[in-house]
Order: structure tokens, then sequence, then C-alpha cells
């Protein structure tokens, strides 16, 4: 039986356009809650899924769509994103990770944007990517990852960096410094099965190469 307070499967869906509506729905199929923010919602509507809730300041959902949802939550905040609300709703039900979808999409702004709120955020945030997963990992921590030969493998910090420790990769670190400003890990490649990192201080957005399928393991 799920727990409900506290799931494992949390999916918060954005208005990202780039990800195919059939990969949208696998992934909205196997997790065990979906939240959508504002447009998010339209772009689960395409892929014939309802989410438990929406929140936004409902700016870009379709009226069509809006009548439809379980739950539509109206956030006029103009300070946060439509991402910074639907994490913090997450936070408010109890929930302790999400994995959010939908945030590639032709505005780069609103990557970044989201990327931003994904750091500031409580939360353990997954990013479910066309290509891959994203992971906004914050020091001090130890993450290891199964990961395929030659697939790709990137460390970029997203605040300062330090301590940064990573085996398994064709270039390694060890108690590297990274920084927006000067040295990251852009478009490394994996070299064994399992790729280690040790972040002693930081915040750095970990992207790994998949087959793109919804996976839960991590």
């Amino acid at each position: 039986m799920t727990d409900r307070t506290n799931p494992l499967r949390v999916l918060g869906v954005l208005a990202g356009a780039d990800m195919r509506l059939d990969l949208l729905r696998a992934w909205a199929e196997s997790a065990e809650v979906v939240l959508a923010a504002d447009g998010g919602a339209d772009r689960l509507h395409e892929a014939g899924f309802v989410p438990e809730a929406t929140i936004g300041d409902l700016d870009s959902i379709s009226a069509q769509t809006a009548s439809e949802q379980r739950e539509l939550i109206h956030d006029r905040d103009q300070n946060t994103t439509d991402c910074d609300k639907l994490l913090s709703l997450a936070t408010s039900r109890g929930f302790t990770s999400i994995t959010l979808a939908g945030v590639e999409g032709d505005l780069i702004d609103h990557v970044v944007g989201t990327l931003f709120s994904a750091a500031q955020s409580t939360l353990e945030v997954r990013i479910a990517l066309r290509r891959g997963l994203g992971y906004i990992v914050k020091g001090p921590a130890v993450r290891e990852w199964a990961t395929v030969a030659g697939s790709r493998f990137s460390v970029l910090p997203v605040t300062h960096c330090e301590e940064v420790r990573l085996t398994g990769t064709r270039w390694e670190l060890d108690r590297s410094a990274l920084d927006a400003m000067g040295l990251t890990s852009l478009s490394n490649i994996a070299e064994s099965e399992l790729v280690r990192l040790s972040l002693g201080s930081g915040c750095a957005f970990v992207f790994r190469e998949t087959d793109s399928s919804p996976y839960w393991g991590d």
C-alpha cells in the first residue's frame, strides 16, 4: 500500500514542451502523486492525464484544462515562479523529494530559473529530461549512480563548490573547487558501472545520460 503522507514517487510537471507526450504520460503513470504548475496541467491534459493538484498564478493554463482539475490553487504572488509555488506545495504536503518534468523548452531563462528554484528548495529534487536525469546535490554529500560506460556525466556548480571528488569518469576530480566562473565538469564520460561524487560544500547540478524511461531508483 502506498504511503500517501510521504510517497517515494512524486512528480511535478512544468510547462516545458520538449518532452514527448508519451514519455510524459509514462512518467505520470509511474508516479504515486502528480502535481502540476500552471501550464504544466495543459501538457498533462494533452497526454491524457489529470494531476492531483495544480498551482500557479494561472496565467498560462487554458480555461478548459482549468475546469477539469481536481484541485486548482491560485497563488497570485508575483515574487515567486510557478516552479517555486509547485515546490512549496509539495513541501507543505509533507513530501521530502520530487522529480520535475517539463523543464526543457524554448525559453532558456525558464530552464535556468527552474534550476535556481530547485537549488533553493528544501526538497530533494531530481529532473526528468529528454536524454537523462538531473540531480540537485547540496554539500556535504556523497552520492553514487549506476551508469553505462561511455555515457555522458556532468557536474555543474550552481554555487561555488569545494572539496569535490569525482570517480568512475574519464576525467576525475580530487578535492577540486568548482565555480560557474572557473572549473566545471561538463560532458564528462562514465568509464565504469558506478560513478561516485563527494561534495564538501556548495550546490551542484548533476546530469547523467540514460535511456530516458521513467526510473525511480535514485
